[in-house]
């Protein structure tokens, strides 16, 4: 899989949540230029390794996305995909950006296509964790029009994606604040 590397800027902010504190923060990727080539997993694809610990994502969202399958002119833009996953299992969301893009539109120009916003994945029930320390973004064809080759590219576009960092639970923190204030007592 070729690795290359995206455009990636981080924003941290603080977001109280049920278990405790955590940090939530985000990511941005520019995907102008990236391409789209073979099926999901080929050493051929455009990727992105993204070394984050063992975190939760929690949202996605993108804007601006505008694909061009002029490089073959057979691929569809409904074939253009994005997956973001724990790259030790490999689970995570699979993004489609031009879902209504199909024959009638082969090898055109698709998009632009956002979200209007940040997806929660929670209440979509497909938040996920990244237990291997890494997350995968790779892009990838539904449908390998021609392999080894790119059947399509992004001309524009950003994916905001939004995790949390686990932070020690609540009853922790109580733990060892008694501990503490039983020093105190005793000294």
């Amino acid at each position: 899989m070729k690795m290359q590397t995206l455009t990636v800027a981080g924003v941290a902010t603080v977001t109280a949540l049920a278990a405790g504190m955590a940090t939530a923060d985000s990511i941005t990727l520019d995907l102008a230029g990236v391409n789209s080539n073979d099926n999901f997993g080929s050493p051929n694809n455009d990727a992105s390794l993204i070394a984050l610990g063992d975190v939760t994502i929690t949202g996605i969202g993108w804007d601006n996305v505008v694909g061009n399958g002029d490089d073959t002119g057979v691929t569809w833009g409904n074939e253009m995909r994005m997956a973001v996953v724990d790259s030790g299992n490999l689970e995570g969301v699979f993004v489609t950006f031009f879902p209504a893009e199909g024959s009638a539109t082969a090898g055109g120009v698709w998009g632009p296509a956002s979200s209007g916003g940040i997806i929660d994945l929670a209440s979509q029930g497909l938040a996920f964790n990244t237990a291997s320390g890494s997350l995968l973004v790779e892009f990838f064809e539904s449908y390998n029009d021609v392999d080894g080759a790119t059947d399509a590219h992004y001309e524009s576009g950003t994916v905001t994606i939004e995790y949390a960092v686990p932070a020690p639970g609540a009853l922790a923190l109580l733990g060892l604040a008694g501990i503490a204030g039983r020093r105190r007592r005793r000294g």
